[in-house]
């Protein structure tokens, strides 16, 4: 799958849904302003480093992940550059946003459109959902929550993982 076999609207859809697997994860505690941003940044430090993987073999995923890479390349970003923009860009995202509930529900409705883009599909399909899950599953876990003078702490959150199987409904899969 590449391309040509999307209309502009789906393809549009792929290549936000990382951004918007991730940010719905951000958006699943209302935690303080310190911890949020910490999730911000893990948030785009994962997106950054998927777009720097020569290690996948599924060309939906390659196929995105280079019209990422190229977007960034376009603007003539780089190393640390690139990891302000992506940071910057979900922050204006955040803004735009009444509630952060009503950000979950644009997140997990792009990844409806994503999953309707990719049913006729197959082991690609499959693939990329259960990649956008492994990024949503990746930021939920980089930034314990709920810990005192540094100890103890979830991994994952509960309203986390109400947002991960949320995201797993949307997408049509269950890791």
């Amino acid at each position: 799958m590449q391309r040509q076999k999307f209309s502009d609207t789906e393809w549009m859809a792929l290549l936000q849904a990382p951004t918007q697997a991730v940010l719905d994860v951000v958006l699943a505690d209302k935690t303080d302003p310190v911890s949020s941003l910490k999730e911000l940044r893990a948030a785009a430090e994962i997106l950054l480093n998927e777009q720097s993987r020569t290690d996948i073999s599924n060309p939906l995923i390659n196929a995105v992940s280079t019209a990422l890479k190229k977007a960034d390349t376009l603007m003539g970003l780089q190393g640390d550059d690139c990891l302000w923009r992506k940071e910057l860009s979900l922050i204006t995202q955040l803004r735009s946003l009444k509630m952060a509930s009503e950000g979950r529900q644009l997140a997990l409705e792009q990844c409806r459109q994503v999953a309707a883009a990719l049913v006729n599909g197959v082991a690609e399909a499959q693939d990329f959902k259960v990649w956008l899950m492994s990024l949503a599953q990746k930021v939920a876990e980089a930034f314990k929550e709920d810990r005192f003078l540094g100890i103890g702490g979830a991994c994952i959150f509960g309203s986390e993982r109400v947002i991960l199987a949320d995201l797993e409904t949307a997408l049509g899969v269950s890791v």
